[in-house]
């Protein structure tokens, strides 16, 4: 096995971590890929350090030279996905660390499920360990604090992501067809998540092969509060009430842009959406009282928390 892979990395004022992420890409039992790094405006020492990797493995890194300043996480991501051209291409955070068989496991699964189920757009994703700043683990799974179980089927991802990018690989195809969409949900790899969920096929690797660092810093954080059971039944008859007296705004306010994005979905790619991603695009078509029905017969969301599940069911 011997497939190109294109490592997207988009830094911005990283310089703390830097080195130790770009160790662990360095030190992977699968060699055959290439990292290329977006500067987002950096104004530390993260250019210098990584002036210094591309000096010293030219062959394995490159620097995107553009002059489009700072466009934020989601932009910067973007404008390097656009300018992909491997095989298979993963994203990649400035402050993580890649565990030693994270490309060669990863890959090794989405050539299968590309081999099983030709011509369509792959995406696969791993488990990831949360950690502290010294990568000290604080969550064993990403996964089960995300609360998500392989079981449940795409149409999940239709509200909620469970696939941080850096925990990705995805093929060429899906590259193509999300690029034929605007990004509407403004979250990089929700888009190419959503994008796969309608037209294609999410695989789960439920073994973790990463460490995502939790710091005051994450671009995108994820370090739930653990909330006095009393709190979370006030905070939750509080929400009750907001949803009920104001549905249609809250609704909007929470899901809009993902009902947005899955109409333009459909709309650019057409025959190849999945018949749950047109009905979900169709959504605001049904009375309050058919979204309920569908909401408890065969609810988009399942949350751990069954507060969580009534907010939803309520809200949307």
């Amino acid at each position: 096995m011997n497939f190109s892979v294109e490592i997207l990395l988009s830094t911005y004022n990283g310089e703390k971590y830097l080195s130790s992420q770009l160790e662990s890409i360095l030190e992977q039992d699968y060699q055959n890929w290439k990292l290329v790094i977006r500067d987002d405006g950096s104004t530390d020492g993260t250019l210098a350090i990584l002036n210094g990797y591309i000096q010293k493995y030219p062959e394995k890194l490159c620097l995107l030279s553009d002059n489009d300043g700072n466009l934020g996480y989601s932009g910067s991501f973007t404008k390097l996905l656009k300018q992909s051209s491997a095989a298979y291409i993963m994203f990649c955070d400035q402050d993580d660390y890649w565990l030693r068989t994270k490309i060669s496991m990863m890959l090794s699964v989405i050539v299968e499920e590309e081999t099983d189920f030709p011509g369509i757009p792959h995406l696969v994703f791993s488990d990831l360990q949360m950690s502290d700043t010294n990568l000290a683990v604080v969550f064993p799974s990403f996964l089960n604090k995300a609360g998500y179980t392989p079981d449940r089927g795409v149409q999940i991802f239709f509200l909620k992501n469970y696939v941080p990018g850096c925990s990705m690989m995805f093929n060429r195809k899906l590259v193509l067809e999300t690029l034929k969409t605007e990004n509407i949900i403004n979250l990089h790899d929700h888009w190419l998540a959503l994008v796969c969920a309608a037209t294609g096929k999410l695989t789960c690797i439920e073994k973790p092969l990463m460490k995502y660092r939790m710091h005051d810093n994450n671009a995108i954080g994820f370090l739930e509060a653990d909330l006095h059971v009393g709190r979370k039944i006030s905070l939750f008859f509080k929400d009750i009430l907001k949803y009920c007296f104001s549905n249609k705004k809250y609704r909007d306010l929470l899901y809009l842009k993902n009902i947005r994005q899955l109409q333009n979905i459909c709309a650019h790619l057409g025959a190849s959406v999945s018949k749950d991603a047109i009905g979900f695009s169709q959504i605001d078509k049904r009375n309050y009282f058919k979204r309920k029905i569908k909401n408890l017969s065969k609810p988009y969301i399942l949350e751990k928390s069954l507060l969580k599940q009534l907010t939803y069911i309520i809200c949307f």
